[in-house]
């Protein structure tokens, strides 16, 4: 099965801490029709068992995407989260933390494709 790439957005923010005080950077967010991917790499190389840092991903209205997978090689943490509407013109990035959410950084996303075929 194929699906489309919308966009790519590459965050512009350097280092992120977890509550652990591990630091990571998010390399790309990736909007596809099926998913909105959220890739991070940590800097230091990740202990046994070190999971990724607890992402939320919402659109302008603080709609939640849910999380679809995740997938951590390495020190590389890929998450699949739903993907974002057509409709919505943003995206935010947040991380879970103990306290509560704290936002990382937003992005606008592509704009709706427009019908060629009429």
């Amino acid at each position: 099965m194929e699906y489309d790439l919308r966009a790519v957005y590459v965050p512009q923010s350097g280092l992120f801490l977890d509550d652990e005080g591990r630091e990571f950077f998010v390399t790309a967010v990736e909007f596809w029709e099926h998913a909105t991917v959220v890739s991070l790499c940590w800097k230091r190389r990740p202990m046994a068992g070190q999971g990724s840092p607890p992402l939320v991903a919402t659109d302008e209205h603080d709609r939640v995407l849910g999380v679809k997978r995740i997938w951590n090689v390495g020190a590389r943490s890929i998450q699949h989260f739903e993907p974002i509407s057509t409709s919505a013109r943003a995206l935010t990035v947040l991380i879970a933390r103990k306290t509560g959410t704290q936002e990382l950084f937003s992005c606008r996303t592509p704009p709706e494709k427009k019908d060629v075929t009429k």
